[in-house]
C-alpha cells in the first residue's frame, strides 16, 4: 500500500505543480537526458516523476513543476512525432533535455512560438519559454540551480554500437570553454548553485562482457577478456540479423585500450569541473564516486543484490538511464552535498522509502529470472522489450 501511495504521490505532485502555474520555480533543474527522468530511452508522465530532480524537490519540498509528456508505446526520446506535452502552456523548473552538452546547455535554444512548431526535444521540454538552458536560467533567476551535465560528451563513445573506437567525444579545449561559461554565467543566474561530475560511462549496463555473452546467449562468441560489446550487438546476434562472426569486427567491440582513453577523458572532464566550480564556490556532488562504489558494492535490497550490468536493477531497460531506485540514490547524494556545502537540513530520502522505491521499480530482476516487469507500452523500448523476453514478468510486484 505504501508502495502504491508513494507512486501516486509523485505523480500528483508532479501534476499539481504544473497545474499550479502561477508562481516561477524556486529552484530549477539543467541537464540532460538523466535529468528530464528518461528511463528505456523514452521520457514520458510515467518515467519523469522518478527523476532525481523532481525527488530532490521533494525532499526541499519546494515547487517544482515538470514538462510531463505523454507518449505512444512506439515513441523514443527525440521523437516529436510519437509524443507531446500534456500540458504544454506551462513553463516547467525541469529544464533537462535528452541529448544536452556542455556546449548544448549554452547554444540548443527552443524557438517554438505555437505548440504545432514545435519540432525537436528541446522545444518539447521548453516550451512556451524560449531560449536555451543556460538563457532561461538566467531569464528566471532561480534562488537555485542544480546542473549535472558533460555525461554526454562521453557517452557517445560508448553509445556508438557499430563504431566502438572512442572517437566521439567532445575536445577536451572545447569542453573546458563551455563549462566554464556555464559555470560563470549559472553562478551568477541563482542565489546558489550545485553540479554534478561525470560517473564512468564505461561501467553501464549498455557494455557487455564476456560474461554477460555467455548469461544470456551461451557463448562469449570469442570476445577478448577485457572488451565489450552492447546490448544492441547481442541482442542482433540473439536474432540472428547477423550471425557470431558480428564480435569479429572490431567496429562493435570495445577493446581496453579505448576503454582507458575513455576514462583518461572523464578524469580530464572531471578536473575541469572541480576546478571551475571551486573557482566560484560552488559545490560538486561525486556522482563518479557513487557510481563506482554501486559498482564495486552493490547495494543488497530485501535480499535482492544490483547489479551495473544489463538487468542487473541499477539501469532501466537501456542499460545507461537510471533505474528508479538509482535515482533515489542519486537524489540522497545531491541531498548530502547540498547540506554539507551550505549547511542545510533537507531530509534524505530514508530507508524505508529507499525500500517503498525498490519494492515498486520495475527494472529490478526481484525474483532472480533473468527477466524484470518493465513498463509495457511506456515507449518503444518498453513495447518490444516484452517480444524480446526481457520484460513482462507479471510475477514481479506491480510499480
Amino acid at each position: 500500500m505504501k508502495a502504491c501511495i508513494l507512486l501516486v504521490g509523485l505523480a500528483v505532485a508532479a501534476l499539481g505543480s504544473s497545474l499550479a502555474g502561477a508562481q516561477e520555480p524556486m529552484m530549477l533543474g539543467l541537464g540532460d537526458s538523466i535529468g528530464e527522468g528518461v528511463q528505456s530511452i523514452d521520457a514520458n508522465y510515467r518515467t519523469q516523476p522518478h527523476s532525481y530532480l523532481n525527488l530532490l524537490a521533494s525532499q526541499m519540498g519546494i515547487f517544482f513543476p515538470l514538462p510531463l509528456i505523454t507518449s505512444s508505446p512506439a515513441g523514443m526520446v527525440g521523437d516529436v512525432s510519437q509524443r507531446s506535452r500534456l500540458f504544454p502552456r506551462i513553463g516547467a523548473a525541469n529544464l533537462s533535455v535528452s541529448g544536452a552538452t556542455v556546449n548544448s546547455l549554452l547554444t540548443a535554444r527552443a524557438d517554438a512560438s505555437f505548440e504545432g512548431d514545435i519540432d525537436s526535444e528541446t522545444d518539447l521540454v521548453l516550451f512556451p519559454r524560449v531560449g536555451s538552458q543556460v538563457e532561461i536560467a538566467e531569464e528566471l533567476h532561480p534562488q537555485g540551480i542544480v546542473c549535472w551535465i558533460g555525461n554526454n560528451d562521453v557517452l557517445s563513445a560508448v553509445l556508438a554500437y557499430d563504431q566502438l573506437d572512442a572517437s566521439q567525444m567532445t575536445p577536451v579545449q572545447q569542453f573546458f570553454a563551455d563549462f566554464n561559461e556555464i559555470a560563470d554565467r549559472l553562478s551568477s543566474a541563482g542565489e546558489f548553485v550545485i553540479f554534478g561530475n561525470i560517473p564512468d560511462v564505461t561501467r553501464v549496463g549498455f557494455l557487455v562482457d564476456r560474461q554477460d555473452l555467455v548469461r544470456f546467449l551461451g557463448s562469449d562468441f570469442g570476445l577478448a577478456e577485457g572488451s565489450y560489446t552492447s546490448i544492441v550487438a547481442m541482442l542482433l546476434i540473439q536474432q540472428d540479423v547477423n550471425n557470431s562472426s558480428l564480435l569479429q569486427d572490431s567496429d562493435y567491440v570495445l577493446d581496453s585500450w579505448e576503454i582507458d582513453r575513455i576514462q583518461q577523458r572523464i578524469a580530464v572532464f572531471n578536473q575541469i569541473i572541480n576546478r571551475a566550480a571551486s573557482r566560484l564556490g560552488i559545490p560538486v556532488v561525486d556522482l563518479n564516486g557513487l557510481f563506482y562504489q554501486l559498482t564495486v558494492e552493490p547495494p543488497v535490497l530485501f535480499g535482492t543484490p544490483l547489479s551495473h550490468r544489463f538487468l542487473g536493477g541499477i539501469f532501466s531497460l537501456d542499460g545507461v538511464h537510471p533505474s528508479n531506485i538509482t535515482h533515489a540514490l542519486i537524489a540522497n547524494a545531491f541531498i548530502d552535498t547540498l547540506n554539507s556545502y551550505y549547511q542545510d537540513d533537507i531530509p534524505l530520502i530514508s530507508d524505508d522509502m529507499l525500500g517503498q522505491i525498490f519494492l515498486m521499480d520495475p527494472f529490478v530482476d526481484k525474483d532472480g529470472d533473468g527477466k524484470v516487469r518493465g513498463r509495457y507500452g511506456a515507449g518503444k523500448l518498453e513495447t518490444a522489450a516484452v517480444l524480446l523476453g526481457i520484460s513482462g514478468d507479471l510475477d514481479e510486484r506491480p510499480y
